[in-house]
């Protein structure tokens, strides 16, 4: 079976021209995906007393972690 490249590239072509004119008919709220702050990290706040080992178990909890941090897949329940 011989493939003619140049008809699979007209073909691919004519398939994203599709789409790109189907995605230009929906219609799509002006919303920002993000806010600009000036302050965008919030200060570790030592002063307050928390539970004694609180970190330790909430790092227990989690499937996986390091010393640190709970290392997550993002999008891994789907």
């Amino acid at each position: 079976m011989v493939l003619d490249k140049k008809k699979i590239e007209k073909e691919a072509k004519q398939i994203l021209d599709k789409f790109v004119s189907a995605l230009l008919k929906v219609e799509r709220e002006d919303e920002e995906g993000y806010i600009d702050r000036d302050v965008f990290e919030r200060a570790e706040d030592s002063g307050k007393e928390c539970e004694k080992d609180f970190k330790k178990k909430i790092l227990k909890n989690a499937p996986e972690s390091n010393d640190d941090f709970i290392i997550v897949e993002r999008g891994g329940w789907k």
